[in-house]
């Protein structure tokens, strides 16, 4: 294969379906093959989200999340591996005939942001997403104070999106802690270099620490004892003139 040509193809097989009553839904069955890895992906999807993906190493259908009723695919993977197979014979004449054509390359607009609001010493999943890159081979990894991370890691498969460009997640759990840093690291071939983002918790503005709220009693209570001495030092002068005024 020469360098440069294109390298990815990719069938949507749009059904119509009836999820629910009075309600349709778009169903794509979308099947991904491509030189490099990964080299074959196939995925489910109702209205653009992915209900479940194929394991190819585990052999079975998984929820992307544990609350979506579990789903089989007539022949499950060995069903989904041959026609992967086919496509990719199909994929190896388009090569051909591209002639080395250039492969197109876009780079990812990248984002951090945290799954919940944050709240000190509570746990909480730190999302890092990559959206609109082509082609779908990507690499994204974590750093907490700049060393690695990779226990509590999850990455999503490839999300194609209606122009035909990728996103795709990563999830970091963690608990947030003042002066912790934590950055993800996006690969890319679109990109000129590797592009880092960076996130550091903060510490929401309603939220107050018992330090902030001794010091607010504390104002408070200087004040209250400031009016009172006021109060009492201006009743004092008046007793003392009533007295002047007896003698």
């Amino acid at each position: 294969m020469e360098a440069g040509c294109y390298i990815t193809i990719l069938v949507l097989v749009l059904l119509q379906g009836t999820l629910a009553v009075k309600y349709q839904h778009e169903q794509l069955a979308v099947y991904l093959a491509q030189d490099g890895s990964p080299d074959k992906q196939f995925d489910w999807e109702v209205d653009r989200d992915e209900l479940f993906y194929m394991d190819f190493n585990l052999k079975k259908e998984v929820a992307r999340i544990p609350e979506f009723d579990p789903h089989r695919v007539q022949g499950g993977e060995a069903r989904i591996s041959a026609n992967i197979a086919i496509l990719k014979q199909s994929f190896n004449v388009w090569k051909n005939l591209s002639r080395g054509s250039p492969e197109p390359k876009f780079a990812p607009q990248i984002a951090m942001y945290p799954e919940e609001p944050v709240v000190w010493g509570q746990p909480n999943t730190l999302i890092c997403l990559a959206d609109g890159f082509f082609p779908p081979h990507i690499t994204m990894t974590w750093k907490r104070n700049s060393e690695p991370v990779t226990g509590g890691v999850n990455i999503t498969e490839f999300y194609i999106k209606q122009d035909y460009s990728y996103q795709r997640f990563t999830y970091l759990n963690f608990i947030p802690n003042a002066g912790d840093m934590y950055s993800c690291h996006v690969e890319h071939e679109g990109l000129q270099e590797p592009a880092t983002v960076f996130w550091e918790p903060e510490v929401p503005e309603e939220q107050s620490g018992p330090g902030t709220v001794i010091c607010v009693l504390g104002i408070i209570l200087g004040i209250i004892s400031a009016v009172v001495g006021v109060i009492l030092l201006i009743k004092e002068r008046q007793r003392l003139q009533a007295q002047q005024h007896g003698i």
